[in-house]
């Protein structure tokens, strides 16, 4: 059998790109699988806010939510959520359980199992002080001071200088130096202990934006000093297997990108636009 010329080839993978509803003559498995269900599976988080969670009356709500959400209609299928273990998605061998996972870090390790086809959003991360706190005032005061942060995070990661296993991440200006690292085991640790009082246990913290923001608002006597530290890159995830799907899914959230929808997304739910990198 002779293989296809290259004209055909290219007229393949421009039918592959189409909008769903032109139909599925030469999708892929799982492109195939949504096309003939009229449905997408997306794994998410039930209990993660404000990217995803279930409210009292049973619906999910939150920024992946939402995102989610317009994918299916942009492809004009429904939307259904699955909410595995994060070890199952990242694992791989989904089996048709979902067709796409929510909110993942691509990292070299992980890429293994999964395909990243768009990043979506960024992670940021920044440095808090105690709000009656007046000598750290951008992060570089910090330096060679009592920082709090979460055992074996990205956090504790940065202040150590240790290589990130992150595609795409942005080169990290580190700004802190010989920093006094204070870990502790849960993500309210440090929280509780800066919010003791200035200098109290530690001097500084780090974690997400949008977490010490939603910390903030709260009640933690807290406040943000400087600009975020790192951006670490947030995507979508597939399985290998389905260059069509993953293409059709990047091609969907650029659109949203470009359109701004994807930004207003991020308004809504953080205040601020996440969907930008540093």
């Amino acid at each position: 059998m002779k293989r296809p010329g290259v004209f055909l080839v290219y007229v393949l993978a421009i039918a592959a790109m189409n909008h769903i509803s032109a139909g599925g003559a030469w999708a892929g498995e799982v492109l195939d699988r949504i096309t003939r269900k009229g449905v997408l599976v997306a794994a998410i988080d039930p209990a993660w806010p404000p990217m995803s969670w279930r409210n009292e009356a049973g619906r999910y709500e939150g920024f992946d939510v939402e995102v989610a959400n317009e994918i299916a209609r942009r492809m004009k299928v429904q939307l259904q959520f699955a909410t595995p273990k994060f070890e199952d998605i990242t694992a791989g061998h989904w089996n048709g359980a979902w067709d796409v996972a929510t909110s993942l870090t691509p990292t070299e390790q992980r890429a293994a199992n999964l395909d990243f086809p768009v990043v979506y959003w960024y992670g940021l991360s920044a440095l808090a002080v105690h709000r009656d706190n007046t000598t750290i005032r951008v992060p570089s005061d910090a330096s060679g001071r009592r920082i709090g942060v979460l055992k074996s995070s990205e956090y504790e990661k940065y202040l150590t200088r240790e290589p990130f296993d992150v595609t795409g991440m942005s080169p990290i200006n580190y700004k802190i130096d010989n920093p006094q690292i204070a870990l502790f085991d849960t993500t309210n640790g440090p929280f509780d202990a800066l919010s003791k009082g200035d200098g109290v246990e530690i001097d500084a913290m780090i974690d997400s934006v949008s977490t010490l923001l939603s910390e903030i608002a709260k009640g933690r006597p807290l406040k943000i000093v400087g600009q975020p530290l790192m951006y670490t890159p947030s995507a979508l995830a597939t399985e290998p297997g389905d260059p069509e799907f993953a293409a059709i899914l990047k091609k969907t959230v650029d659109e949203m990108q470009r359109d701004g929808t994807l930004s207003a997304i991020s308004m809504k739910w953080f205040n601020f636009d996440v969907t930008k990198g540093g």
